[in-house]
C-alpha cells in the first residue's frame, strides 16, 4: 500500500508499524523534518470507512485530555492535524519491541514488566477523572533491553463512563478484556488490572496473545496455575487475583496491586537454587529482599538507569572478620563472605535488584532479588554469602548484579578449598 505524504504538514513517513484498517487507523513511523526526531504518526480516516464526521468534535476533547498526560513511560502528545479524509495525531516514538515479539522472560523479568505497567496504571488512575486504558495487552507494552517499560496506544481517553475517562477509539481485544468491559458495563480501575494479568500469564505460560482464548474455560475464568508449576504459590494467588473475572474480587487499584507483587518471591522455594543470599540494607536503602554474594576485586560500571540518566556502582567483597579486606581470592573455609555494592547518580524512585551466583561448573547456586529506593542518589547494600565445603566446589565462580533488568555487573571470582 501507497504511503501517504505528510511533507506539507512536516512529517516524512518512514515506514508502517501497524494498521486497523477497519477501523480507519494506521500507525506510521516518520522523521520530524525540522528536527530530524522520530515520532509516530497515527491516521485516521474517517472519510474512507464512512465514520461519522460529527465524531470529530469528540475526538478534539479526547486529544486535550491526551495532552495533560505527562509520564516518562506514556509517549507525549505532539501534535495533530487534519487531512481531507480525517486527521493524524503526532506523538512521541519508543523504540523498543512489544511483548508481542517472540522472547522467552524470566519470572523475575515478568514481575519486573508488571510493577512498571502498574507504576504506569498508578499515575492514570490517580488523575481526575481516573484515565483507564482499555486494550492493554502484548502488544500495547513495549519494552526494550534494559527492560524500560513504555504503554502505548490509548486511542484517544474520552470523559464519559461516570466519573472514568474510557478509551474511545480502541474497543478492546478479546482474551485481554474483562467481562465487564465484554457486556460493555461500567468500567472501574480494576478493569485494566484484568488486562494485565492476562498479559503476564501470556509471558509466563509463552501462550501468543492470539491463543489465550485456549486458557479460558467455560466459566470465563484464566486457567493457567497447571503450566507454572515453577512459580511460588503467593505469586499464582496474585495473578489469579488480578484476572478474577467479578471486578469486585481483584485489586481495587493499581496501587494495591502493586503493594501486594512487590514482596513477593516469585519462584517456588524447590525450584529455587538450594541456597540464598541475604541482604543487609544500608543506610539509604529501603524495602527487605535477598540478594547474594561473592567476592570480586572493585569494579566501577557506567550504565543507564530507567530514565537514561548515567549512574555508577563499586562492588568490593570482604570477609567478616575483616571488613576492610578486599582480596582476589577467597578460602571456602572462611565460610562467609559480604558483598558491597554502592550505586550513586540514581533518580529516586523505586528499582528492582537482583543479584545471582553461579559456581565453576556455571550451576546457578544462589539468586536473589530486592526493591530498593536510593536516598539522595545513592543506594549502599551489603549482601552476604555463606560456603558450604561439602556442597560447594573450588574454582572460578562468576557473580551478576542486575538493576531494573540490566546487568550492571559481572565479575569472576577464584574461590579455594583451602
Amino acid at each position: 500500500m501507497t504511503q501517504p505524504d505528510f511533507t506539507n504538514y512536516g512529517y516524512q513517513i518512514n515506514l508502517e508499524l501497524g494498521h486497523n484498517r477497519a477501523g480507519g487507523r494506521i500507525t506510521y513511523q516518520a522523521t520530524e523534518i525540522n528536527t530530524q526526531n522520530s515520532v509516530v504518526v497515527k491516521q485516521f480516516q474517517f472519510a474512507r470507512t464512512g465514520s461519522n464526521w460529527a465524531d470529530y468534535d469528540a475526538y478534539e476533547r479526547e486529544i486535550q485530555v491526551l495532552k495533560a498526560l505527562d509520564h516518562p513511560s506514556i509517549p507525549r502528545y505532539l501534535d495533530s492535524f487534519q487531512t481531507p479524509s480525517g486527521f493524524c495525531m503526532i506523538q512521541e516514538y519508543k523504540n523498543a519491541p512489544s511483548l508481542a515479539t517472540p522472547r522467552i522472560w524470566q519470572p523475575h523479568q515478568v514481575k519486573q514488566i508488571a510493577i512498571a505497567v502498574l507504576e504506569i496504571l498508578k499515575y492514570l488512575q490517580n488523575r481526575i477523572p481516573p484515565v483507564i486504558h482499555r486494550d492493554l495487552k502484548p502488544e500495547n507494552i513495549l519494552v526494550d533491553s534494559h527492560l524500560n517499560v513504555s504503554l502505548v496506544d490509548f486511542g484517544f481517553a474520552r470523559l464519559g463512563g461516570g466519573e472514568v475517562a474510557v478509551s474511545s477509539v480502541v474497543k478492546g481485544t478479546l482474551g485481554f478484556m474483562p467481562p465487564e468491559q465484554m457486556f460493555n458495563r461500567q468500567l472501574t480501575t480494576a478493569s485494566d488490572l484484568y488486562s494485565l494479568g492476562a498479559t503476564l500469564i501470556c509471558l509466563l505460560t509463552d501462550t501468543k496473545s492470539t491463543e489465550i482464548g485456549n486458557l479460558i474455560d467455560d466459566n470465563g475464568k484464566i486457567n493457567f496455575k497447571a503450566k507454572v508449576p515453577h512459580l511460588s504459590e503467593a505469586f499464582i494467588q496474585w495473578l489469579e487475583k488480578m484476572v478474577e473475572p467479578h471486578y469486585k474480587n481483584r485489586f481495587k487499584s493499581a496501587e494495591a496491586a502493586l503493594d501486594a507483587v512487590i514482596p513477593i518471591e516469585v519462584l517456588r522455594p524447590s525450584f529455587a537454587p538450594k541456597k540464598s543470599l541475604w541482604i543487609k540494607l544500608g543506610m539509604t536503602a529501603v524495602s527487605v529482599g535477598i540478594l547474594m554474594s561473592m567476592g570480586m576485586n572493585y569494579l566501577e560500571i557506567k550504565s543507564q538507569s530507567r530514565q537514561k540518566s548515567s549512574y555508577s556502582s563499586s562492588i568490593t567483597v570482604n570477609l567478616p572478620s575483616e571488613p576492610y579486606y578486599n582480596p582476589s581470592q577467597i578460602v571456602m573455609g572462611d565460610k562467609k563472605i559480604n558483598f558491597n555494592v554502592t550505586l550513586s547518580n540514581l533518580k529516586s524512585d523505586n528499582y528492582l535488584t537482583l543479584c545471582q551466583l553461579s559456581n565453576s561448573s556455571g550451576k546457578l547456586v544462589a539468586v536473589g532479588q530486592s526493591i530498593l529506593k536510593p536516598t539522595d542518589g545513592k543506594l549502599v547494600a551489603e549482601c552476604g554469602y555463606q560456603f558450604n565445603p561439602r556442597e560447594d566446589h573450588p574454582g572460578d565462580w562468576r557473580f551478576e548484579f542486575f538493576l531494573d533488568g540490566q546487568k550492571t555487573a559481572e565479575k569472576t571470582l577464584t574461590v579455594l578449598s583451602n
